[in-house]
């Protein structure tokens, strides 16, 4: 038996997949949209005390806070770069979502320049998420550490690629040649939160059954619930040794999703109810690095590339 998981650590988030949903100019535009509205209603829900106050979102991939910076207002800018500081919002180094295909050199240029964008603010990025595509390069590796990012949070595509190292959640040091390293987590799929039932849905498709059966005619906070602990109890029986549970989430079911203020309020009702047993919590991908670090510090090592099955290339070897 591993711990008594009573955490659960929500990353809320919209998967940028440009071109899988709509046309790629609509998907960028909504991306940046994504940024605005979760940037407007993030502050006017800590001003005015809304329901949704302590709403969080992070923005999975550089590109997308990119796209958003050139269609914002200063005052967007200023309230976003706020947010950020304040801990509301988190930040991603990764530009995108890249198979082992993408120029070395072109992502060093593109981590170091956003790197410095917020620099320039007195914002230090030590973070990276990175989903769906099941494996990273050696030379995405090596740009991050060479721009400090300490902390990849990583979710991966259950439909083919299944779990690295047969675990569906684990942190690792991914070390480089010069014994410069970052801790990974290798998380499970980055819309579990979803066929958990964080976001309420009446809509049953193939991973929520997979995950958790057809059962989904109970109350909605119940049947989250059910689900939550259903699957923390698995992980307590295989040996699972922390006392805390990560999910990712997006606004609907969907790449590319919209941010969902309700996710919020579906955190405090849960914990007004079954809190003595298990606490929902929404982090920034900053936050999530505060507060695992220290428990993930006897992770395992290793090197090489973190291979996907999109790409044809040897297994990945553990380095000692």
């Amino acid at each position: 038996m591993g711990k008594r998981i009573r955490n659960v650590y929500i990353v809320h988030h919209s998967h940028t997949d440009v071109g899988y949903t709509d046309l790629q100019e609509r998907v960028i535009y909504s991306q940046a949209q994504n940024i605005r509205t979760a940037v407007e209603l993030i502050r006017k829900g800590r001003a005015e005390g809304l329901p949704w106050k302590n709403l969080k979102w992070n923005c999975e991939t550089a590109y997308c806070v990119e796209r958003f910076w050139e269609i914002a207002s200063p005052e967007e800018k200023r309230d976003f770069f706020d947010l950020v500081k304040a801990g509301a919002i988190g930040i991603s180094a990764n530009w995108l979502n890249f198979n082992d295909l993408v120029d070395c050199g072109m992502l060093e240029h593109k981590t170091a320049e956003f790197v410095s964008a917020f620099a320039r603010e007195g914002i230090c990025v030590k973070t990276a998420m990175h989903a769906d595509i099941n494996g990273i390069s050696l030379g995405a590796r090596d740009a991050m550490l060479r721009n400090g990012i300490e902390f990849l949070y990583m979710n991966i595509h259950t439909h083919h690629g299944m779990y690295p190292l047969y675990q569906n959640q684990r942190p690792f040091f991914w070390e480089n040649e010069d014994g410069k390293r970052m801790l990974v987590w290798n998380g499970e799929h980055y819309n579990l939160g979803n066929a958990l039932g964080i976001v309420f849905s009446k809509n049953v498709n193939f991973m929520t059954e997979n995950y958790f059966g057809k059962n989904g005619s109970d109350e909605p906070m119940h049947r989250l619930y059910r689900n939550l602990t259903a699957s923390i109890r698995e992980y307590e029986e295989s040996g699972y040794p922390y006392d805390f549970y990560i999910t990712s989430v997006s606004g609907v079911f969907s790449d590319n999703a919209p941010v969902n203020p309700a996710i919020a309020t579906v955190a405090e009702e849960f914990n007004a109810r079954y809190g003595e047993e298990v606490r929902l919590q929404m982090v920034t991908l900053q936050e999530l690095f505060d507060l695992i670090r220290e428990e993930t510090a006897d992770a395992p090592e290793y090197r090489g590339a973190i291979n996907d099955w999109w790409a044809t290339a040897p297994a990945a070897r553990p380095g000692r």
